[in-house]
């Protein structure tokens, strides 16, 4: 196996979500899950890179239609507590789904354009501003996933004037450590943490090298394998780089 996914099951998942769509447009539920389906098929399931691209540009237009539902629901405005205090948890877990949901696919899809490329198209800004509107809505969400997308953010996004003059080194190692207590087991937060105190907090390299050491020997959940061994696979490799080592000699 080489960490990717079967293409037809997710295929069909897509389609599954489309149809729910064309029965009833408004769907906040199946709106988000059609959001994630079309960015693990690009992210996890597309044969090349053409393909990833395509799923991904889907992804993002489904973004697109799944806010223009939040909008036709009156839930476009959520930005502050005082918001979303009136509504029902179906409606705060959904409206977080869709902003988290988006901010990811919006995210593959800039990685396939270069990180100052994404400054430049504004997407950086929006996965910013989806991010932080989760953190009102719902911050647990997929493990303290806003706050590991902000970890992230902040700390390797290049800060361009008028473009991106909001990225603070100084808040990324909050955000890493906000997720990290929120799922302490979360792999995607314990290589977080790792990568964002290798990037900002250089006087604790032994503690985020002996998480990258950890994470190198982990096992990958059962109902996330393929996400896990991304993971796991990227922990190696900075593991490998910290050290000197070529590419797959960690641990060797």
């Amino acid at each position: 196996m080489d960490g990717r996914a079967r293409p037809e099951p997710i295929g069909e998942a897509v389609r599954a979500y489309d149809a729910a769509l064309e029965a009833d447009p408004d769907s906040l539920e199946a709106h988000w899950k059609l959001v994630r389906a079309l960015y693990f098929e690009g992210d996890f399931a597309s044969a090349d890179p053409d393909g990833e691209r395509d799923v991904l540009d889907r992804a993002t237009r489904a973004s697109d239609r799944a806010l223009a539902a939040l909008e036709r629901a009156g839930l476009g405005e959520l930005t502050v507590k005082p918001a979303v205090e009136g509504l029902a948890p179906a409606e705060r877990q959904a409206a977080a789904a869709i902003h988290f949901w988006s901010a990811i696919a919006w995210g593959a899809w800039s990685q396939r354009r270069g990180l100052l490329s994404a400054v430049r198209a504004g997407v950086a800004g929006r996965m910013r501003d989806h991010a932080e509107t989760v953190l009102v809505l719902e911050p647990r969400i997929e493990g303290g996933g806003a706050d590991r997308l902000l970890a992230r953010l902040h700390a390797s996004l290049p800060r361009v004037p008028f473009l991106s003059g909001w990225v603070d080194r100084d808040r990324a190692l909050p955000h890493a450590e906000a997720a990290m207590s929120i799922d302490p087991t979360h792999p995607g937060n314990r290589l977080l943490l790792a990568l964002t105190l290798l990037d900002v907090a250089p006087e604790r390299r032994a503690e985020a090298l002996a998480q990258l050491e950890a994470l190198s020997a982990a096992e990958p959940r059962a109902d996330e394998r393929v996400e896990d061994l991304a993971i796991l696979a990227s922990a190696r490799e900075r593991l490998a780089e910290e050290r000197g080592e070529t590419p797959g000699s960690a641990g060797g």
